[in-house]
């Protein structure tokens, strides 16, 4: 690549300096890295741990293959130990679902084996030298120039100090400040730097008992172990120590090896398994190091000329192996920054305050990331020294029965928001869950959007409330239904009663149910005193199919495990009882709250199980379309039969259920019985044909039913549609039953509908706002309301979900834009 004028000074041969090297020399910008030791890649005892967030961008320098070969032994066990060394929760099957969800596995080995894998990949190493330390740097207007305890001077355009947590960069950099504008570093920085742990780490040989590939955390009140295995015949182990409390700056102790040595005898007998000890690891060992563990991020990163990068800037505790990770994501964020100003500037070369603008975006663009992961690992750290009573009696009774998802799902927060270089293709893999640099836009939370949803789908409810509950006591529809129940007798044709059946079950509560039940729906399928009156029921019964099929589905869906979605049949007897219109904006506002984090929305997390997605369909066309349309069969000694299909017909969402888990348990037994491939299988969207399919027939028998009722329309009078479905006054005294029940069936009718098109807007919106796609919303409204004036509401919410499910499918993102 043709070379740039601009040079760039980097301190430190580590990770983040080599890594941000090599990134620069692809993008052929001059640089030299100055490296204090007296040769690259020395070996000081510490192992790294590299994960997607990392390993995604050394792929893309072309790193990861010579990376993944010295490691040789990814990550494929997780255990959780107790103080005995016994297994209390694993994961055993961690490199398969880190590599599908995030393309990546997690990997341990020297630090040094990396260090050598970025220097062997940088072409021109006459720009990495060796002994020489920084000593002081010296701003100009158009350049600045480094000397080092050698006395040599190196200029260049900037200087990017990754020299670790003890930078001499950032304290050139606070000089330079104090001299020119004393407010930009606060004074407390000094002494900001927190160290609540110390920490014995160590690579030891030949040490029996831990498994290749395997990872494990041993828990211990104030003080933990981590112990990866290595390449070879490595082990890798980290002995964490509460120092007691948390003390800042230079009060921070560096530690002697006499001291490593006494706390390593005080922790001599300590298990790791229950076959291997801490001293079996202690005595093995080849190297191991003795030191503090601040953590923290600073509060400015650079100043003018001057930034600091990797522990420099932000430094991590070592337990969920962030530290290294992080460096090169901020290098690889400052190299697409950098790239991007010289693109912009036609000298070759930036003012200061141009790359002082470069450097603001850097820190803004990964301080926020930083900081929640510095938190998370030092949360992470007390639990596992179990600091408190409560963080305790968490590790005993809590994490022991953690689920699987909370850990996996727990992963997207962390990698997915990684910077990677935008220079750079992406390599040619396949990962199940799109990092935020590859969506449309980083994933948001619905902020005051969110609180509008709620608040509508809490008036929809109450407006159904008052609408069907309220406005039924005031126009006497529920005193006529007492009537008739005290009566015994259901109005029928003309003024013939019909005598009302007392006995269904033989339980006397739910037939009470049953009976009042019964009686509020007689009039609405066997009293034709309007016209418009079993049209309107037969629709809005249809209508609500496509509801029926996509309410099983969301409570089979592995996300709405253990949430109130996971309920379908309960959800169903609640609308039953109170009426859809109320009870779905309830449903709709839940859904909301469940689908708001990022992690709802993995592929993985949408899959059903295949045999109960081919079962749904059937389900809901025999425990709830068929009992539907039986309503209005016509029958001989029709009212009293009819009595016994209403009655029939009240608890259909729990056959739908109940006819969902038969049929996948007969789906399950012939796919054994013909040694077909067990239905459980791990692979994406094998339940993808069924569930579309679902929604197209569902969808096109609510589409039918629109069409007939336009039909009819067509033929009779304008008025229709309107004394079908408008309500002229809901409060108006009625005459009959039936007519209060035309008038219920109405407003739950039109409530439902308003709920039902919110949710699918809404859920749009999730997908947009998620980064999935980037499908205007207005385009999506007016879709939403086309399509429910040519095939129907329930048509269009089968449409819709239709759709979705294929986009949700997806691992990868194409373009939808309009």
């Amino acid at each position: 690549m043709e070379s740039n004028p601009f040079k760039v000074v980097i301190a430190g041969g580590s990770v983040a300096g080599l890594a941000l090297a090599l990134m620069l020399e692809k993008n052929g910008i001059d640089f030299v890295v100055l490296e204090g030791y007296g040769s690259i890649a020395p070996q000081v005892g510490a192992s790294i741990g590299l994960l997607p967030n990392g390993l995604r961008i050394l792929d893309q320098l072309g790193c990861y293959e010579d990376v993944l070969e010295k490691a040789e032994y990814p990550v494929d066990k997780f255990f959780f130990r107790n103080s005995q060394g016994e297994q209390f929760w694993s994961l055993e099957d961690f490199h398969r679902e880190t590599v599908n969800r995030h393309g990546y596995p997690v990997i341990f080995f020297d630090r040094r084996m990396l260090i050598e894998v970025l220097y062997d990949k940088i072409q021109d190493k006459s720009r990495v030298l060796t002994d020489q330390r920084v000593q002081s740097i010296s701003n100009r207007a158009s350049d600045v120039t480094v000397t080092t305890t050698t006395g040599r001077k190196f200029t260049g355009h900037m200087v990017i100090g990754a020299d670790g947590i003890h930078s001499t960069v950032r304290q050139e950099m606070w000089n330079e400040a104090k001299k020119i504008d004393p407010s930009w570093i606060e004074p407390s920085e000094a002494s900001a730097l927190p160290a609540t742990y110390s920490c014995i780490f160590g690579i030891s040989e030949g040490a029996k008992g831990i498994e290749k590939g395997t990872l494990h955390s041993v828990f211990n009140e104030h003080f933990s172990y981590l112990v990866p295995s290595g390449p070879g015949d490595r082990t890798y182990w980290f002995l964490v120590l509460n120092m007691g409390k948390t003390l800042y700056g230079d009060d921070i102790p560096r530690f002697t090896k006499a001291d490593e040595e006494a706390v390593a005898k005080q922790h001599w007998n300590d298990r790791i398994t229950p076959d291997l000890q801490f001293s079996d690891l202690y005595k093995s060992k080849v190297a191991s190091v003795h030191t503090a563990l601040p953590e923290y991020v600073y509060k400015k990163w650079y100043f003018q000329r001057m930034m600091t990068i990797g522990d420099a800037s932000h430094k991590f505790e070592p337990l969920t192996g962030q530290g290294g990770n992080n460096a090169i994501e901020t290098a690889a964020s400052l190299t697409n920054h950098l790239v991007a100003a010289l693109k912009r500037c036609k000298s070759g070369t930036l003012s200061t305050a141009e790359i002082s603008q470069v450097f603001e975006n850097v820190q803004e663009q990964r301080q926020d990331r930083v900081w929640e992961l510095v938190k998370a690992s030092h949360a992470r750290q007390r639990m596992e020294c179990m600091e408190t009573p409560l963080l305790k009696l968490i590790g005993k009774y809590l994490i022991p029965n953690l689920p699987r998802y909370k850990v996996v799902d727990k992963w997207t927060q962390i990698y997915s928001p990684s910077v990677s270089l935008n220079m750079i293709p992406q390599p040619d893999k396949e990962w199940e869950i799109a990092y935020f640099d590859e969506r449309f836009r980083t994933p948001s939370p619905r902020g005051f959007a969110g609180i509008l949803l709620y608040t509508a789908y809490v008036s929809l409810a109450w407006l159904g409330h008052r609408q069907l509950r309220t406005a039924g006591t005031e126009n006497g529809t529920w005193a006529l239904l007492r009537q008739a129940l005290k009566k015994g007798t259901i109005p029928s044709l003309g003024d013939t009663e019909v005598p009302l059946r007392r006995v269904y079950t033989g339980l006397p509560s739910i037939d009470l149910v049953l009976q009042t039940l019964v009686t509020f729906f007689s009039p609405a399928v066997g009293n034709l005193s309007r016209p418009e009156q079993p049209l309107q029921v037969l629709y809005f019964l249809a209508s609500i199919v496509p509801l029926m099929a996509i309410f099983t589905v969301e409570g089979y869906r592995p996300r709405n495990r253990w949430t109130l979605l996971a309920i379908p049949s309960v959800w169903g007897v609640l609308y039953q009882l109170r009426g859809i219109g109320v009870i779905a904006p309830i449903y709709f506002a839940v859904s909301t709250y469940i689908s708001s984090p990022i992690t709802y929305f993995s592929p993985s997390s949408r899959n059903l199980v295949p045999s109960t997605a081919r079962s749904i369909l059937l389900a809901v066309l025999i425990g709830y379309f068929l009992p539907s349309m039986m309503l209005f069969f016509p029958l001989e000694n029709a009212p009293v039969t009819r009595q016994a299909f209403i009655a029939l017909w009240q608890p259909v969402p729990v056959y739908v259920v109940i006819l969902t888990e038969v049929f996948s348990r007969i789906i399950k037994c012939v796919e054994k019985s013909k040694s077909i491939r067990p239905s459980t299988d791990s692979k994406l969207n094998l339940d993808l044909p069924s569930l579309q399919m679902l929604y197209a027939v569902t969808g096109c028998i609510a589409a039918c039913f629109h069409l007939a009722l336009l039909a009819s329309w067509y033929v009779s009078s304008s008025e229709f549609l309107i004394r079908a479905f408008i309500p002229m006054d809901s409060f108006v005294e009625v005459s009959t039953l039936a007519d209060g029940i035309f008038v219920f069936f109405q407003n739950d009718f039109l409530l439902v509908v308003a709920a039902s098109l919110l949710w699918c807007w809404s859920s749009v919106w999730d997908l947009y706002r998620m980064g999935i796609l980037n499908f205007s919303m207005w385009v999506a409204l007016v879709a939403l309301i086309i399509g429910s004036v040519a095939v129907g509401p329930g048509a269009t919410v089968a449409a819709v979900w239709y759709w979705r499910e294929g986009i949700m499918s997806q691992r990868k993102f194409r373009l939808i834009s309009h």
